[in-house]
């Protein structure tokens, strides 16, 4: 069946977050650097912020794992939350946390570049008559990715968003894609995902009955054996001659 869907990834496929950091979960240094000034204010004693950075570092994979496991939704304030604990404090309001999360949110935001064709690339699949959706695993509100789409032209080239902290879904499972598919009134058969992250993009997209096209923009992640997208890209550029040759 022809392609009509075109799903994307954000990090790593259209915007790059990672900043000088290689690794994850380093690349959220800034993050919590930003958060804990935030709450650092109004003569706080805190911890050394290398206590509550590395309790958040050891917080984040199990977090994101139980997220993606269909455990437990993951939002920024709530891993805060998770790191402040872990050094002994637990005595932050609601109101705080949410607030050391905005500044958190903004410090990887100030971090993000956009990668390279991505901007061209998704206007000329819109251009082509795709209806262009995505799907993001992360545990910021939507509304922060939404902003940096706009910030670099992408936003109002997509017909549906899917944000996983939004929604409480998360990939590899099928729901975050079947989700998007439900409000663009496609159907999986008609549809491709890319993404960068095979663990993720392709196997949550093959779940959910897409095609996958894998996008290594990066060397964090790579194909593991046995595991075969229907196509691969070296660049955003190669994206629609490789839909136009299907």
């Amino acid at each position: 069946m022809a392609v009509e869907t075109v799903v994307f990834d954000l990090g790593g496929t259209l915007i790059e977050y990672a900043g000088t950091y290689a690794t994850w979960p380093e690349l959220e240094t800034p993050g919590f650097l930003a958060a804990y000034g935030a709450l650092a204010g109004n003569g706080r004693s805190l911890p050394p912020f290398e206590l509550f950075c590395q309790a958040g570092f050891s917080h984040l994979p199990r977090m994101w794992r139980a997220a993606t496991q269909r455990e437990a939704n993951l939002q920024v304030h709530g891993l805060l939350a998770a790191a402040w604990a872990e050094v002994g404090i637990n005595h932050f309001t609601e109101g705080d946390l949410l607030a050391a999360a905005q500044a958190y949110g903004e410090a990887i935001q100030q971090q993000a570049l956009v990668i390279e064709g991505a901007v061209a690339a998704v206007t000329a699949v819109k251009a082509a008559g795709y209806k262009v959706g995505l799907v993001s695993n992360t545990m910021f509100p939507g509304t922060m990715h939404q902003a940096d789409m706009a910030r670099f032209g992408l936003l109002d080239q997509f017909d549906a968003t899917v944000f996983s902290a939004d929604v409480n879904k998360w990939k590899p499972n099928a729901d975050p894609f079947l989700h998007v598919l439900d409000a663009l009134g496609m159907r999986a058969e008609t549809a491709v995902y890319v993404g960068d992250d095979p663990a993720s993009d392709v196997v949550g997209g093959r779940a959910a009955g897409l095609r996958t096209i894998y996008f290594p923009s990066s060397q964090r992640f790579h194909l593991p054996d046995g595991l075969k997208p229907d196509g691969q890209i070296s660049s955003l550029g190669e994206l629609l001659p490789l839909l136009a040759s299907w």
